[in-house]
């Protein structure tokens, strides 16, 4: 096998890199790209919800920004967490949560299944606030709710307090009288 072959056969067979921006603190109209299930680096199961924000008051998260929520299966509220996600994009009763359902809104990248998730084009309302860990870092808990445009109120967004911006500082120019014209 030439170098050639060998360097595209790498290529072919390689998967595609992704890289995910998370939700910030903040209120959100999104709309749902994609639901999957995937292996992550250390091959631990992980739930992602993938979408498109709409409007937010977060000014680092505009219009058209593509966030990712993440969820560890692995973990204690990994399960409760994504099965609380899915009662309130479907709008139903805990109980209507089957494998089937479950299955049909989040896609396995394993699997040959090429389906769209049924989740796909929904649109919701998602308020992210953050807390502190015990451990020193920033924990992001995000609250999903489903929006429809023709039953629901859309937010007002424009009205609500901005967040994700960095504080500005004006500074007066000022310039002090030179009396001494010393050339250093």
């Amino acid at each position: 096998m030439s170098n050639a072959s060998y360097f595209t056969s790498l290529i072919v067979n390689a998967p595609v890199q992704t890289s995910a921006r998370y939700f910030e603190a903040g209120t959100y109209l999104v709309e749902v790209d994609h639901c999957k299930f995937f292996l992550n680096r250390k091959r631990q199961m992980r739930a992602a919800v993938e979408c498109t924000v709409l409007d937010s008051n977060n000014v680092t998260c505009p219009e058209t920004t593509q966030l990712t929520w993440v969820v560890a299966l692995d973990s204690d509220s990994g399960p409760s967490t994504l099965k609380t996600f899915m009662v309130n994009l479907m709008g139903c009763k805990p109980t209507d949560i089957t494998d089937e359902v479950v299955n049909k809104i989040f896609i396995d990248e394993e699997s040959d299944n090429t389906d769209a998730s049924i989740a796909t084009g929904l649109q919701c309302i998602v308020n992210a606030h953050e807390k502190p860990t015990q451990s020193g870092g920033t924990f992001t808990k995000v609250l999903w709710k489903r929006f429809d445009a023709d039953k629901d109120t859309r937010p007002d967004f424009k009205a609500m307090p901005q967040v994700g911006a960095q504080p500005t500082v004006e500074v007066e120019e000022t310039k002090a009288e030179v009396s001494d014209n010393i050339p250093f």
